[in-house]
């Protein structure tokens, strides 16, 4: 699959790709995929191994690997700790009911403007200082109407639009996915979580039936259903996939990074939302432990507890001679042994139950960052390959490509900022112990 010759670099930036749309537009989320990237990696896939039809997205984040195999007919699972991200993924694996979605949408909006009611539908730590008090009864108010649409598949689509405008209306920075409090200056008091809900639905009905008359075209949908097998776990990946023991022929994922100062905080971002949407509409395997605080989702992550995190990285080194490598560049006195031991410790285990998982002859598509600990960059290719390696997985390319846009500053001061990813691709040839 030496797919990375038949394009130059500037290719797989996809720097000029076209504004999102459709079912891919409906949220923004930390980090998400390039639709067009992992669209073309997937084709190619497709191309080289033509029987290939169940997909995984062991990390599955906002979607961007769902709709994708969607939109070639595939079936697909796809598995995350976040409960946001697995709503995300309920709402654009359908059903895709447009007319109907209008009619309740109309109602809500008609019973939310009605609505007299003052009372505080959340109450968490921290209430007051992300939200202005009135905006906090607005969101109220739309979350209270929410609960009493009777169909599940429209509230869920009523929760993703109300976990947009809470973003928006929050007393936190737009300039990062972290919660940090906006200066007092840039704090709008009199935010409308209510008319931003109404101008989210609007622009929803526009991208539902873009998605629909696409997909409809293509023969994916029967009654705005897809005809094809989708299935969105909340959980643990690794204990997921080992209780499910199912095999899938590709797996495409590009692992989150845990809780510490210089990742993306998943967990941070979908926080505030989570504390006004109904968890039993996402699933009722959600823990609550998990909506604790603002801080719990991200512990809970890969690399997000430092626990055994030294002795972790020694298991390691050990192991694979890339690390071996790598540590020796780090300082023994620093946090950063720590840090690469808290993610990786977690990311073997985790690959080892993916490699169990994907048929034999089936393709993997690691989408992975240029990541640094202590100013010295870790050589994540050279990791995962040899842990994909040791599971029967031969690396048969790699996709280099630039990142034009991130939402963080050019360099922070503990890190390096991600401007480039690789794309690790691989295929399973043989069973090693």
């Amino acid at each position: 699959m030496a797919i990375q010759e038949k394009h130059d670099k500037d290719f797989w930036s996809f720097k000029n790709a076209s504004k999102r749309r459709g079912a891919h537009a409906l949220i923004h989320y930390p980090a998400m995929m390039v639709p067009n990237l992992q669209g073309n990696i997937l084709d190619a896939i497709k191309q080289a191994s033509p029987k290939s039809q169940k997909v995984l997205d062991p990390f599955v984040g906002s979607g961007t690997v769902l709709v994708e195999s969607m939109n070639l007919g595939l079936d697909f699972s796809g598995v995350d700790i976040n409960p946001l991200a697995v709503l995300s993924c309920l709402v654009k694996s359908g059903p895709y009911f447009i007319d109907a979605f209008k009619d309740e949408a109309s109602k809500l909006i008609a019973r939310i403007r009605a609505d007299g009611i003052t009372r505080h539908e959340a109450t968490f730590i921290g209430r007051e200082k992300w939200f202005e008090e009135d905006v906090a009864l607005g969101i109220s108010k739309v979350a209270r109407n929410i609960k009493d649409v009777d169909a599940l598949w429209a509230r869920r689509l009523f929760w993703l639009a109300l976990a947009r405008v809470i973003r928006a209306c929050c007393n936190s920075r737009n300039s990062t996915y972290k919660l940090h409090i906006k200066k007092a200056a840039d704090i709008n008091p009199e935010a409308d979580p209510v008319k931003a809900f109404v101008e989210t639905i609007e622009a929803y009905k526009k991208h539902l039936k873009d998605q629909t008359v696409d997909w409809s075209e293509k023969g994916l949908l029967k009654r705005g259903r897809y005809q094809n097998s989708v299935s969105i776990t909340v959980g643990d990946s690794t204990s997921t996939l080992e209780e499910a023991g199912q095999l899938f022929d590709v797996i495409m994922t590009s692992p989150p990074y845990g809780d510490n100062k210089t990742t993306i905080p998943y967990g941070q971002y979908a926080f505030l939302p989570l504390q006004w949407i109904s968890a039993e509409d996402i699933s009722p395997s959600i823990e609550a432990s998990v909506l604790a605080n603002a801080h719990a989702l991200d512990t809970a992550s890969l690399g997000g507890s430092a626990k055994n995190a030294t002795e972790r990285a020694e298991v390691l080194r050990n192991e694979f001679e890339s690390v071996r490598k790598y540590l020796v560049k780090l300082s023994s006195k620093g946090s950063g042994v720590k840090r690469f031991g808290a993610f990786f410790g977690d990311l073997n285990p985790c690959i080892e139950q993916i490699c169990n998982s994907t048929n034999l002859g089936g393709y993997h598509a690691w989408t992975i960052g240029s990541r640094h600990i202590e100013g010295i960059r870790v050589p994540m290719e050279e990791i995962l390959e040899e842990m994909l390696d040791k599971r029967g997985m031969d690396t048969v390319g790699r996709i280099h490509r630039s990142i034009h846009a991130k939402k963080m500053a050019a360099r922070n001061n503990l890190s390096s900022t991600m401007n480039t990813e690789i794309i690790v691709l691989a295929k399973k040839s043989a069973k090693k112990s």
